[in-house]
């Protein structure tokens, strides 16, 4: 018998008024997302999207579309009040597709809390991302192997992630890898660490398309208890810094301190998320 789920998610159109303020132009969104009341930041001039789970998380059978347009110069960062959590799963399978266009001039920021891959979940993640030539994106993933506080670590069936990234239409980075418990692809993380923290942010800005100031900041945050590593993208588009911690007040501050280094990097403020 087929599984039921849920078939909804949140699509937003995102623009600039006369007096150069970002606004939505567009919305609409459906279980299993929430969509809060934005907020326009003066400092940063951007507009603050909160989006929320009103169920217990992603369920089998369950298909979460994101679709945001991000366009005429505006400034949009995306968050999540908390962990996405994918749940247990006799059978099945959840699926998130993720797609964001924005236009040349624009900027997005998206970082949602972590998704947690619970005990004998399936979960299948698509996303694309589609910039203009002079746009900045940063797009931020966070992943648990499991409810760690609770001892549950890589109990989860598997998880694929493929990740596309475009400039102009053309391929500046394709990652595509499947965690599955049962085979080596998660060595890396389970001989670093008995309960690791997997952070990856990828930055895209013309700004820093030859270099990044703060590389090698980032690379002495390396600990015991902290691995950073930082490599450019194809085409010299950008930059891709992956973190892996055994800690998770570690994992958090080498994230926000990172976070805080790539807008300084490309002449930016960043948004407090004010998650409630």
């Amino acid at each position: 018998m087929k599984p039921l789920g849920l078939n909804g998610g949140v699509q937003l159109g995102c623009r600039t008024n006369t007096d150069g303020v970002p606004y939505l132009a567009s919305q609409r969104f459906s279980p299993p997302v929430h969509l809060s009341k934005p907020y326009y930041d003066e400092h940063t001039g951007a507009l603050l999207i909160n989006l929320s789970c009103p169920t217990a998380g992603l369920l089998s059978g369950d298909r979460m579309i994101c679709d945001i347009d991000i366009s005429d110069k505006a400034s949009m960062v995306i968050t999540t009040p908390g962990a996405t959590r994918s749940h247990f799963m006799r059978s099945g399978i959840a699926k998130v597709e993720q797609k964001f266009r924005v236009s040349d001039g624009s900027f997005l920021e998206f970082n949602p809390g972590s998704l947690i891959l619970q005990k004998s979940t399936s979960l299948e993640q698509k996303t694309l991302i589609d910039a203009g030539e002079n746009a900045e994106v940063l797009y931020v993933e966070k992943i648990l192997p499991g409810r760690l506080a609770h001892g549950e670590s890589f109990e989860f069936s598997k998880f694929s992630n493929c990740l596309r990234m475009q400039k102009d239409e053309r391929l500046i980075l394709l990652e595509n890898f499947i965690l599955d418990p049962q085979n080596e692809s998660v060595y890396p993380w389970r001989n670093s660490f008995g309960s690791p923290f997997y952070g990856c942010l990828y930055l895209l800005s013309p700004k820093v398309s030859q270099n990044l100031p703060c590389r090698q900041v980032i690379h002495d945050m390396m600990t015991e208890n902290l691995l950073v590593g930082v490599t450019s993208m194809h085409r010299e588009a950008g930059w891709i810094i992956k973190v892996l911690a055994g800690d998770p007040y570690e994992f958090r501050n080498a994230m926000k301190e990172i976070r805080e280094l790539l807008y300084e990097a490309i002449g930016r403020f960043p948004t407090k998320f004010r998650r409630y």
